[in-house]
This record gives structure tokens, sequence and C-alpha cells, in this order.
């Protein structure tokens, strides 16, 4: 069983919680569930939309065509009704949409919302319920989950909901219409999951690697990171502070770090755009820091609300001058938990900046994910001197001393008697302001040494598909689950195809990347950019460069038709 769903109105109409409420209750029942929302820039009005997909076995990413719809209004059928299996089914309610569109089956989710719990406020509940009853699931997931989403309002409104509900489930049971037949039945038991999206992903993966500090100022889509880092700062330790704007960010967060702390700064191209003299001064620091870019469309204010990977050159090469830092990409919720963990202990072994870039896809896409395991979470914390080694350096302490790896003992200021000097200008082993040429060059080549370091660190990328297949696909980040789902429709279309997914995207291992790519005659680049940013950078790195480009900048993230389509037709050409 694999079954789509898209529920679609104007921001407003409560469409976002029924999309929630049917991810938690296919999961509840027991399937893999992976959904996205596509919403825009306001605060009521406008076309937005969630997808949902369900499935008996894993899946990354969601599809282009559906199989119901669910429309609080006229747009939505609009929009949406090309897309709609030739079995499938738009549910809607006829005080609400006007439409006389074939396959349209009528509910009246106002009438039965006020007739069974009083208001009819409590109409999504009724869509849930009839949702549910068509696509023949057992009331009590749904009920359950009612009494968990309610319980803090009391057992009034539990009850009044689960009404709602119960009354639309038996509307949508008595009157389904005989052309349906998509079924969902019970899922074979299996290893229990949460729901989560990228960005809590992201949050739990921080708090897992100790993080102590987090400023930021919103922006969308990191809003939501920072949100779940707000809501756990108490039980866990952290400081959150929103500040007056992103150069307060970066800045306050150097001076957390420089102070001891673990820090986090989330934010998005705009945002980071102003932190880049704050990241070229936690470059000559040697500041370990993390930043998070979840990636939006631009320039400027550009889409808002939806997804692109178009920052990627602009993180690698953002800086005054030259210094080290790593970019990381997570593919996956899992990765994204792990990519945190990882990002926070290379900061600090190597006191560099970590970038981690993520998307508004990523961010806001919600998936059944396996338990994270915190017992396995390690943390390192580098070259940091214990009180007793900052007392025994006392004034002789060199925050710069030039070693055989590029990285210094590191000591927090206060802790110990070891005097620390950390300034912004070039300086000598002790932190002390010079203009030396000698020096200079001593304690540039000592920061750039950690560019070996950060290579030899780099994963290898991931391999997908048959190893002597002609063609491969090469992507990085979130594109992740599209093109490996469009690599299993190729192969089984007769189309030997292969993946090779790139996570650790910079500084590039040249020796993995040309294995990885060695035998293939055809090399086409996946970017959610105009401009196939990843292949530059490979070409740039490597030498190698691409034959093909499947390219998608319309602020709409990638799937796997899109991607075989594209393919079908030559794909797009490079700028």
């Amino acid at each position: 069983m694999d079954l789509t769903i898209i529920v679609g109105g104007a921001a407003g109409q409560g469409m976002q919680s029924l999309g929630s409420a049917l991810v938690r209750a296919g999961a509840r029942a027991g399937f893999h569930v992976f959904a996205t929302q596509d919403y825009m820039s306001r605060i009521r009005g406008g076309h937005n939309f969630s997808v949902i997909r369900f499935a008996e076995n894993g899946i990354r990413s969601v599809n282009q065509d559906c199989h119901l719809i669910v429309a609080f209004d006229s747009e939505t059928v609009t929009a949406h009704q090309d897309g709609l299996h030739q079995d499938g089914l738009i549910v809607c309610d006829p005080e609400d949409v006007q439409t006389d569109a074939q396959r349209t089956f009528f509910v009246p989710l106002r009438a039965l919302a006020v007739e069974h719990a009083g208001h009819h406020i409590m109409s999504n509940s009724v869509a849930l319920g009839a949702v549910w009853g068509l696509l023949g699931g057992q009331f009590d997931d749904i009920a359950l989950l009612l009494e968990e989403t309610w319980e803090a309002k009391g057992p009034e409104i539990v009850e009044k909901n689960q009404k709602a509900a119960l009354a639309g489930f038996n509307y949508a049971k008595e009157h389904k219409p005989e052309t349906f037949k998509f079924q969902i039945k019970q899922a074979a038991p299996r290893e229990k999951t949460m729901v989560i999206d990228g960005a809590t992903a992201m949050g739990m993966g921080a708090i897992a690697a100790g993080c102590t500090f987090v400023s930021a100022y919103p922006m969308t889509p990191s809003t939501s990171l920072t949100e779940y880092m707000a809501a756990h700062k108490a039980s866990c330790g952290i400081i959150v502070e929103q500040v007056e704007d992103e150069i307060a960010a970066i800045n306050m967060g150097i001076g957390a770090a420089n102070a001891g702390a673990r820090v986090l700064v989330p934010t998005s191209g705009g945002g980071f755009s102003l932190m880049v003299e704050g990241l070229g001064l936690a470059g000559i620091t040697e500041t370990p820091i993390v930043i998070v870019n979840m990636q939006r469309p631009g320039p400027a204010t550009g889409l808002p609300t939806r997804t692109e990977q178009a920052d990627l050159l602009f993180v690698i090469h953002a800086h005054q001058g030259e210094f080290p830092r790593m970019v990381m990409a997570p593919h996956t919720h899992e990765e994204a938990f792990d990519t945190m963990v990882r990002a926070f202990n290379v900061a600090e072994i190597l006191q560099i900046p970590v970038i981690v870039l993520g998307d508004q896809y990523l961010a806001d896409s919600m998936k059944t994910t396996p338990f994270f395991d915190f017992s396995k979470v390690e943390i390192d914390r580098g070259k940091l001197l214990s009180s007793e080694e900052g007392n025994a350096l006392g004034p002789n302490y060199k925050r710069y001393q030039i070693t055989a790896d590029g990285v210094s003992p590191r000591a927090i200021p206060g802790l110990s008697r070891a005097l620390v000097k950390v300034i912004g200008d070039e300086h000598d082993e002790a932190g002390n302001i010079t203009e030396s040429a000698e020096v200079r060059i001593a304690q540039h080549e000592k920061r750039l040494k950690k560019l070996r370091t950060l290579k030899e660190l780099a994963r290898k990328p991931i391999e997908y598909g048959p190893k002597d297949a002609p063609s491969v696909l090469v992507s990085w980040g979130s594109t992740y689950g599209p093109v490996k789902e469009a690599v299993d429709l190729l192969n089984g279309s007769g189309k030997p195809t292969r993946m090779v997914h790139f996570v650790d995207v910079y500084p590039l291992n040249e020796e993995h990347v040309i294995k990885a790519l060695e035998g293939a005659k055809t090399r086409i680049a996946v970017e959610n950019n105009a401009t196939g940013q990843f292949a530059k950078l490979i070409k740039a790195e490597t030498g190698i460069g691409m034959t093909g480009f499947v390219l998608r900048y319309d602020g709409r993230p990638l799937t796997p038709e899109y991607i075989t389509s594209k393919l079908e037709k030559g794909g797009d050409l490079p700028w």
C-alpha cells in the first residue's frame, strides 16, 4: 500500500492541523509516513496545502500524484485535480467548495460539526473522521489521537472532538462512492517510531550534543529550530537569546563560545548574509561555533516559506580573507540528529565555525523516525585544558600556539589562572596584535593546516544502486529521498542508474569524489537550484564535470517523478 493525500485550503482554515492529525493517525496505525507543507507567507488567505504519504515500507519523499484531496476551498480543487489518480476522490464541504469536478465526494463538514459537537469549529475533526472512514481505518486510532491532542483542554472538549470525528467517520462509511477503492490495511507490527520534522531532529541533536547557548533572530524557516530549543531551555539548561538582528546573534554566540559554551546560531540565507563579518571574527579567533542555515529561495526576501539549495557556494566563500570551515548538509531526519552532534564535536576539535545547511523542505517535512539513541552520543571537546593545566601555564599560556595539526590548546577564561587573549586582528601565539609578516605567515598557515584534517574527516558519499550502472545521479543534502526513489524507478524501467549522494559537502575529499564517480559515462547533477552549485564545486575541486543536470528552482521540493520526467526530456542545461 502506497497512498498520498493532499489537504489544502487558505491560511486560517485549520488545514495544517488536519494534515498533522492525519500524519499521526497513519503512524499510529503502523505505517511509514512522510509529509510536507507548502504554505504562503501570510497570516490568512492564500493557497496552502500539505502532502501526506502512507506506505507499508520505508519512504523518504512525497509523490507528485495523489489519491485523495481534502479541499477546504475551491482553489485547492483547481490547483490539484489534474494530479488526482483516475480512481481518486475529492472530499469537500458543499458550503465551502463549489465545483463540478468529477470524482467529488461532498461531506457536510460544518453541519455535522454543529449537529454532533455544537460548533462548526470542529469541522476539522469531522474531516479527519471522514478521511479515516473512507480509507477503512480503525476509529480507535483517531479517537485516542484526539484524546491526546485535546486532553489539556479538558474531557468535554475531547468528547466533542471525538463525536465530531465519529460523525464524519460514519458518514463516509455510509455514503462512500463505490469507485473509491483505496483502503489502508492494518500494518504489520514494527519497531515503535516517533513523528518529527527535520527542525525538531536538529534540535534534539543539538541538545544531545550538549548545546548550552542559542542566539538567533527569527527567520523562516529556521524559526522552528529556535522555538524547539527555547521550549526545552529550562529542562536542558540552555540559554536562548532572541536578539535584535543577526549581527548580534553571531557576535553574541562568539562571546558565549569563548566563555566555554557550546553555541548554536540558527538562521536563513538573508540572516547569514549579516553574519559574514562575524564569521570572519570566528575564523581568526578560532572560535568553535555551529551555524545552521535553513535555506530558502532568494535573492533578498525571495520566497520566505519555500525551499531551495542555493546558498552552498555562498556559505563556502562567505568571508573576508581565508580560514577553514566545514559545511555539512544532512539528508534525512536521522542524519539531521547525527549531523548536529558531529557539527559540535568538529567545531571544538578543530576550533572552527561549522555550518549546517538545511532547507525549508527538510525543516518542515514530517516523517516516522526511529527513536534516537542518546546513549551512543559521544561529546568531544578537543584540546580543552583542565583548570590544573591552565593554572600551570598562567601568564605563559599561548592561545594561538603553533602546533603540528594547527590546533592550539584551549583555555576558558576565568576557569584557571591562564591568561587568555582573544582578538580579531592578526596576532602572535599569545594573542598580541602584530603586523609582522613572519608571524602573519605562521599564524595563517597554522589555521589553514586544519583544511587537511577536515578533508580526512569528510565522510565518503552514500552510494545506492547497481555499482556498474553507466549513469549516476549526483546529489547532496535534502534531495536524497527523491533521488533514491528516482533511482528505483529508473532501474525498475530497465535504465541502470545509481546515486552518489554527499552529506559532507565542504571541503571535499577529492579521492572520495573521484572513486565514487569513476566508470560513470553519464553524470547528472540533481539540485534544488538554478546553476548546479554543487556540480561547480566538484568541477573546481576535482576537474570532473557533469554531463547533464536536473535542476529545480521554483521554491518547491524535488519529487521522484519530477526527476525522471526531466531525464526523459534530456535534463536541464547549466547556465
